[in-house]
């Protein structure tokens, strides 16, 4: 007996002696520790003692079935037990029972561990094969030999490769032919230096179209730091410059309209300034601001006032040139600036913008909205020599019209 005990006590998993009744005969030291009882103390106790409500309730029932199967083979593992400690707080566990012959008959011998770090591990690589799957960069997972052991679906979109294609084969699969053998040297000369690589390079969809796309290597170690595989990470480098322009886009120019905000204003505007000031070549700066647009959403409402801004900014570019700015200050103001114009120039484009913009707007209702133009303008170098003056002077020559009545235009004047 003493003998047997020992090699209990030995024993790193908590064990169990259990009789038919389900009352515990004998309890290691180590189940005692993980369920937090003094030693001796589960001894005579009834097993459901250590397991969570819904468990033991149902437990009685359980026990007759193990009870009954032979004594030569095991009844199995459950690793989707919730223990109770003695406080009472739960945790997880996971159990091995077999049958066993006791002097009081028929007994049960139960493993039991705590499940608590493997759940972790499990959750984290849950969560990892989540990312794995549903990310939109490109993965692979190779041996140290370079051959493929894992791909996510957005490698197989990129590639057009089936996972089942090339699992077992060797990356050269994807080689463009492009790169000379002296790039390859330099990337592994990389990877087995620092222990990863990141770069642009070209590689072969199944298809054979060549395509171009960022690539990172990174080595995977075990513990004693030796290299085991290598996970290679790609963006599409054709994505990346669409997310990059949408991201340009999104910062320079106006979200409603599309035309170039107050940002990308000022940079053009410079730029102008210093071609006129290093040409000599005038240009003019138009103050715009709607008449009536306060009153269309306020009574119609916002979302027709936005129809509106768009069909306005959509009449401001089809009466200019190329080499002209349009911009959208906020609201309903705006501002032009016309490169390489003189005064009559000028006077024309102010009076069809008047006339056109004033004219009646279809927008899908009962009737057809009407909205005036205010405009004043200043001009370089006649009326000023630097940006900040041409702007300030046009808005006051708006602010002029709009004392006077609106729907006109007028020339800044001291």
């Amino acid at each position: 007996m003493r003998i047997f005990e020992s090699i209990f006590e030995a024993v790193p998993d908590g064990l169990l002696v259990v009789d038919a009744a389900g009352l515990i005969l004998y309890a290691n030291g180590a189940v005692e520790r993980l369920f937090g009882y003094a030693p001796g103390e589960l001894r005579g106790q009834p097993v459901e003692r250590l397991m969570a409500g819904e468990i033991a309730a149902a437990h009685a029932a359980y026990r007759a079935q193990y009870q009954a199967a032979p004594v030569t083979r095991a009844m199995g593992v459950n690793n989707d037990l919730l223990g109770r400690r003695r406080d009472g707080s739960q945790f997880p566990v996971d159990i091995m029972l077999s049958p066993l012959e006791i002097a009081e008959g028929r007994g049960t011998l139960c493993v039991v561990r705590d499940a608590t770090a493997r759940k972790e591990v499990e959750a984290k690589l849950h969560i990892a094969n989540t990312v794995f799957q549903s990310t939109q960069e490109a993965i692979v997972v190779t041996d140290i030999d370079c051959r493929i052991v894992a791909v996510n679906p957005a490698f197989e979109t990129a590639t057009e490769y089936s996972e089942q294609e090339v699992l077992g084969r060797h990356m050269r699969l994807l080689r463009s032919g492009r790169h000379d053998v002296f790039f390859y040297h330099r990337m592994w000369d990389a990877i087995l230096t620092t222990g990863e690589w990141q770069g642009a390079i070209w590689n072969r969809r199944k298809s054979g179209e060549i395509y171009h796309e960022w690539l990172s290597i990174s080595t995977v170690r075990d513990r004693d730091g030796k290299p085991v595989q290598y996970v290679g990470i790609t963006t599409d480098m054709g994505r990346m410059n669409h997310v990059e322009t949408a991201v340009e886009r999104l910062a320079h120019y106006d979200a409603l309209t599309g035309l170039p905000n107050r940002l990308l204003l000022n940079s053009r505007i410079q730029k102008t300034w210093e071609r006129a000031h290093r040409d000599g070549k005038p240009f003019a700066v138009m103050f715009l601001d709607l008449d009536g647009f306060k009153t269309v959403n306020d009574t119609l409402g916002h979302p027709v006032g936005d129809e509106l801004l768009k069909v306005v900014a959509t009449r401001l570019r089809e009466n200019m040139r190329e080499t002209d700015t349009i911009a959208r200050l906020g609201g309903d103001e705006f501002l032009i600036v016309l490169e390489d114009v003189g005064r009559d120039d000028i006077v024309a484009v102010a009076e069809q913008l008047i006339e056109r913009i004033s004219a009646p707007i279809d927008l899908g209702l009962a009737e057809p909205v009407c909205v005036g133009l205010s405009l004043g303008w200043s001009h370089y170098p006649e009326h000023a020599d630097n940006v900040p003056a041409l702007i300030r002077q046009a808005d006051e020559a708006l602010y002029q019209v709009k004392r006077s009545g609106r729907g006109a235009w007028r020339e800044y004047c001291a």
